[in-house]
């Protein structure tokens, strides 16, 4: 039994060390049915609930993961991006992701055959005032009624190295 017990404490301790030195506070992704996210309808916006956070003297990153195919129907991924705070209040930001190249010929992402993969971050060194569970909603505002070719989008919240940012600057 004592054993056990140890090893389980240490296996935990390890996961808790190599988690932290990542700085994930929260990733997650939401799939489309039929690679399909609609424009007009209420499936326009996804949202991203339970991002719990709990030190509000650091600074993070958010980043957004597209996942889609060669046959997605718009050159860029455009939407609303809000981010509500445990007490209600909301911040918002528009945002463009470009999926080609400037001569529209190639990938900005990652393929893999049908699959193109392209993360970007939206928001640098932001703050989060209040401790507690944040959600982050992405409202499409594409040009077509519905965006085809969309596998998913994820979103993930990263505490910012500041310190490394900082060093660089002063290089």
């Amino acid at each position: 039994m004592k054993r056990w017990f140890y090893s389980a404490a240490l296996a935990a301790t390890a996961i808790l060390i190599l988690s932290c030195g990542k700085g994930d506070v929260y990733k997650s992704e939401v799939s489309f049915d039929n690679y399909l996210w609609e424009r007009l309808t209420d499936k326009k916006t996804i949202s991203f609930d339970n991002i719990h956070i709990t030190d509000t003297d650091a600074v993070y990153d958010v980043y957004v993961d597209i996942r889609h195919t060669p046959y997605i129907n718009e050159k860029q991924v455009k939407f609303l991006m809000k981010i509500i705070s445990p007490d209600g209040v909301t911040r918002e930001s528009s945002h463009t992701i470009k999926l080609t190249d400037r001569y529209g010929e190639k990938w900005a992402g990652d393929a893999a055959g049908d699959l193109i993969d392209i993360q970007t971050k939206c928001k640098s060194f932001i703050s989060f005032p209040k401790q507690g569970d944040y959600t982050i909603t992405l409202t499409n505002l594409g040009m077509y009624a519905s965006m085809t070719g969309i596998i998913s989008i994820g979103v993930k919240v990263e505490k910012a190295d500041l310190k490394a940012y900082k060093s660089r600057e002063n290089q």
